[in-house]
């Protein structure tokens, strides 16, 4: 094969490439904003930490840390 189409082939699927990785990271940072407004509503409703972190999956250290976040936001 031509070295100079391999080049080419390359260069062409660069915008793909780059458009997925800003897709995946706008997925990511949507979860993670859902994930804590989630876990905000739980917390509002007084509910039990192990509770939370059973209904979540994470640990009660990592719903600690969102809720100092969460507290972190507020005006």
């Amino acid at each position: 094969m031509n070295p100079s189409y391999d080049e080419a082939e390359q260069v062409l699927k660069l915008p793909n490439s780059y458009f997925d990785r800003g897709y995946k990271k706008g997925l990511e940072e949507g979860e993670e904003r859902l994930r804590k407004r989630f876990i905000s509503n739980l917390l509002k409703k007084q509910l039990d930490l192990k509770l939370i972190a059973e209904v979540t999956g994470l640990s009660e250290d990592e719903i600690m840390k969102i809720k100092r976040q969460i507290e972190g936001e507020k005006p």
